[in-house]
């Protein structure tokens, strides 16, 4: 896991930073100064647009970070507030809150996490991106799960201030990436997976947390899955932390709820379809939750297409499985790293095969005037196609050790798991086609 050094100016954060300006005046706590101890703006500085010529790439004493208060942003009353309004606005939410203690004492936690320096900042910047609302949503979710959890209240407390800032890595990432309106290919995904570690190393590097170890670790884990399937790390179910596993279902939820319609039956498919992803317990507490909310209405959408698009899917797939039988029957020659990384995205394959198998895609197309089938039909091809174009993602990042004529073979491999980008549904994903790499 390579460490990042924060004594040196990120250009992209900084770029964020600016943006504050006048709005919530960020200025220098603390003299800011070079490795060598010459001064670089001395304390009471205001941000201005000479810091981008100044600043980036430069190492510090310390990171700009610590360095840096917000003269005109209360943090706890905006967080408090905007809570209650997302409440009215959501069903599921306040039917999750109410079940553990009721809304106002989770809410009421808010209160009492660190949210000052350069959280306080990270926040700012959330808020004036209008990304706040997914962090808040996240960080309320994940309450309500630790409770559910009887997880003790310095342990939800962590688990709070991780749903809070588990994004914050993205503001140090091209935001080329992020705001993307396609599908990440999977070369420019390797610019995007590290977000989890920068806001782990982010966390730790304040110094200033009396615990900082549980939320940095839950901020890591938070696309890992228990199955290996996750990134960074691709780490098992031992070696997440339970923080970690109420984190990554978190956010999940709140990436479907942000960009999939039929809510409900997409969430039950996506924690469903693939059973060894997700902590059985919580999942269940947000599907039964989720079904006691109350339904909307649902959005009209013309699914006309999909015996179209369900023939293409299947093609699709049907290719895949012939690719991977050519390339097991091939194997000679192939190195140690090669083998392992053929069989295990063969057994990926295979287990994503047999979750369609149980679904309604073995079933006759459905007619327009089956419609709950028909939804079902669209949320299970969007899964199918979001695991599809992860896995090629997961393969990317371990080609980087194969001999050439190996990553000739893999990369044709990637390039046939993403070739049906235009998915049936949109993929509970975040940024860049991932609309939000939430997934």
């Amino acid at each position: 896991m390579r460490d990042h050094d924060f004594t040196t100016v990120n250009s992209y954060w900084l770029s964020h930073l600016l943006t504050l300006g006048e709005d919530y005046r960020p200025v220098l706590a603390k003299d800011a100064l070079d490795s060598d101890g010459k001064m670089l703006l001395p304390a009471g500085s205001a941000t201005d647009a000479s810091w981008m010529t100044l600043l980036p790439q430069r190492r510090l004493q310390q990171p700009l970070e610590k360095l840096l208060q917000l003269e005109a942003f209360d943090p706890r009353t905006l967080l408090q507030q905007r809570s209650w309004e997302l409440l009215q606005d959501s069903r599921f939410l306040h039917a999750l809150l109410e079940q553990n203690d009721g809304c106002a004492v989770c809410i009421a936690m808010l209160k009492q996490l660190p949210l000052k320096g350069a959280i306080a900042v990270w926040l700012a910047i959330l808020h004036q991106r209008g990304e706040l609302d997914h962090a808040l949503l996240v960080c309320l979710v994940s309450i309500s799960l630790a409770k559910q959890l009887h997880l003790p209240a310095q342990e939800q407390q962590q688990v709070a201030l991780a749903g809070l800032l588990h994004d914050i890595g993205k503001l140090y990432i091209d935001p080329t990436y992020l705001s993307a309106e396609r599908t990440l290919q999977p070369e420019e995904w390797h610019h995007v997976v590290n977000h989890p570690l920068l806001g782990c190393q982010l966390l730790l590097m304040l110094g200033e947390l009396q615990q900082p170890k549980a939320a940095a670790l839950a901020i890591l884990q938070h696309h890992e899955r228990l199955d290996g399937s996750g990134y960074p790390l691709g780490a098992l179910a031992g070696k997440l932390e339970k923080g970690g596993q109420i984190l990554m279902l978190a956010d999940t939820f709140c990436q479907l709820q942000r960009h999939v319609p039929y809510l409900q039956q997409r969430l039950d498919i996506a924690l469903k379809i693939l059973p060894g992803e997700f902590n059985s317990d919580i999942a269940s507490t947000l599907c039964r939750v989720g079904r006691q909310g109350g339904k909307a209405a649902p959005p009209v959408l013309d699914l006309s297409d999909l015996p179209g698009q369900l023939q293409t899917l299947l093609q699709q797939i049907g290719r895949l499985t012939q690719r991977f039988w050519a390339m097991a029957e091939l194997d000679v020659g192939l190195s140690a790293h090669a083998r392992r990384l053929l069989d295990s995205s063969m057994k990926r394959f295979n287990t994503i095969q047999r979750a369609l198998s149980n679904t309604a895609m073995n079933e006759s197309p459905p007619t327009q005037k089956n419609e709950e089938l028909s939804r079902e039909l669209w949320c299970v091809m969007g899964e199918t196609r979001w695991r599809l174009r992860n896995l090629a993602r997961q393969i990317t990042l371990r080609i980087d050790k194969l001999h050439e004529h190996e990553r000739v073979r893999f990369t044709a491999l990637i390039k046939a798991l993403m070739e049906n980008e235009t998915p049936a549904a949109p993929p509970a994903g975040d940024g860049s086609g991932y609309q939000q790499p939430g997934r």
